[in-house]
């Protein structure tokens, strides 16, 4: 029977099926195999969407949308040339600085580098910066939202692995920082040489005009993540408050709503979120069938059983989520391997919370690493160079990512604090 899956699942990847039709084929096809009834493949996949959490991805990414396409990313990025003024690799901190900024209401890797890199790459060659170092910069800081709350990974996880997705945004924000700390260290080693010399010298003044100008962008994340940590607004209805609140600035702040922002906005939201809510409803349905299969169970009792001390487990299981990020999407890679994986992170003590925060992070590094590296591919396109020529760029960053990772698995509190603070019981 298993042989027959693996067959069915490696078979339709190899002919180039989407990733959410492979999942699909292969668990009606382990149903089928069970004896199960075409009525209960139908209910599990309605089951998977039917969830009031996952109504937030879409708001989210069409709050982001919105944003983004209004005037938001060119205040946030003076906001953070202000902050960094006259410093060695100046671009490149301001490169890390707005996609920390915009991933905090993006809530996406993907829009973030996208949004970002389209302003800022072109800057960075100009001012003298190297074709694939200005990409590498971008690819490896658009990751930050994807750990940035709130983060659309975080709602995947959370709804896959059935925990609270309110402590999974509490718990991202200091491993978020710490990874932005960390890219601009790199970034500053690598540009130590580059400097702008007419670049204008920051002040307290230059950065609170700057703020200023930004307040309305800023107070968006103020709004939907002091609501959420408020206790005033479930994830969901945060989710559509950020939608209302992008649209009345866009159009009454900023003024620059118009048919072509809005229709736009509209279809990048649900091209995007179409996507992701079909791999988690196939995903929820390949997760069934391999819990039918007693597949986790074995693999929780094989590691178990073979890796007794709890550090190389969680090594090996890093490398896993390192590996295999390589070659998978990121969303795919949480609904498929967090079954798998989970109970034997729980068997040897690690928080759910901070195995989510753990995964989110490797799939943070997933986007800048070939051959499946989405943000790659983005910014290779905006800094009109090759894919291999920026991945060589991307090394230093991904090793001080790496570094953050290992902290933040083998220090629980660097996740665990802010949640613990706040009263959630984890």
């Amino acid at each position: 029977m298993g042989l027959v899956i693996t067959a069915v699942f490696v078979g339709t990847m190899l002919l180039g099926m989407p990733i959410a039709v492979c999942l699909g084929v292969t668990a009606i096809v382990g149903f089928l195999t069970l004896g199960m009834p075409m009525s209960f493949v139908a209910q599990t996949a309605f089951t998977a969407v039917d969830d009031f959490t996952t109504i937030a991805i879409p708001m989210f990414m069409l709050a982001g949308a919105l944003m983004e396409r209004g005037g938001l990313t060119h205040r946030l990025i003076n906001l953070a040339k202000a902050i960094v003024g006259q410093k060695a690799g100046g671009l490149a901190l301001v490169t890390i600085i707005a996609c920390t900024l915009f991933g905090a209401i993006a809530g996406s890797a993907v829009a973030t580098a996208a949004a970002i890199g389209t302003l800022l790459i072109p800057a960075m060659i100009r001012e003298g910066y190297k074709k694939e170092f200005a990409g590498a910069v971008t690819a490896c800081a658009g990751g930050v939202g994807a750990v940035i709350p709130p983060s659309i990974l975080m709602i995947i996880f959370g709804v896959s692995a059935e925990v609270s997705i309110t402590a999974l945004f509490v718990a991202g924000i200091i491993p978020g920082l710490l990874i932005a700390a960390h890219l601009a260290i790199a970034a500053i080693w690598k540009s130590r040489h580059m400097v702008k010399p007419d670049a204008p010298k920051t002040s307290p003044k230059a950065v609170g005009k700057a703020a200023w100008d930004a307040k309305w962008a800023l107070f968006m994340p103020v709004i939907v993540l002091g609501g959420i940590y408020g206790g005033i607004f479930t994830v969901t209805e945060a989710s559509v408050a950020a939608v209302l609140y992008s649209f009345f600035v866009v159009t009454f702040i900023y003024r620059e709503m118009n048919w072509k922002v809005l229709i736009g906005s509209l279809t990048y939201a649900a091209r995007t979120a179409g996507m992701i809510l079909l791999i988690i409803t196939t995903g929820r349905m390949f997760g069934r069938m391999i819990t039918l299969y007693h597949v986790p169970q074995n693999i929780s009792m094989f590691l178990v059983e073979n890796i007794t001390n709890p550090t190389l487990m969680v090594l090996f299981v890093l490398f896993v989520f390192l590996f295999v990020g390589m070659w998978m999407e990121a969303s795919t890679l949480i609904i498929i391997l967090t079954p798998l994986l989970l109970p034997v992170m729980e068997s040897i003590g690690i928080n759910p919370i901070q195995f989510g925060i753990m995964f989110i992070m490797a799939c943070n590094i997933g986007f800048q690493t070939p051959p499946v590296g989405v943000n790659l591919f983005i910014v290779s396109d905006l800094a009109e160079t090759t894919v291999e020529k920026i991945t060589v760029q991307t090394l230093p960053f991904t090793f001080v990512e790496i570094i953050a990772l290992l902290l933040v698995s083998f220090v629980p509190s660097i996740s665990l604090f802010l949640p613990r603070l706040m009263g959630f019981a984890i």
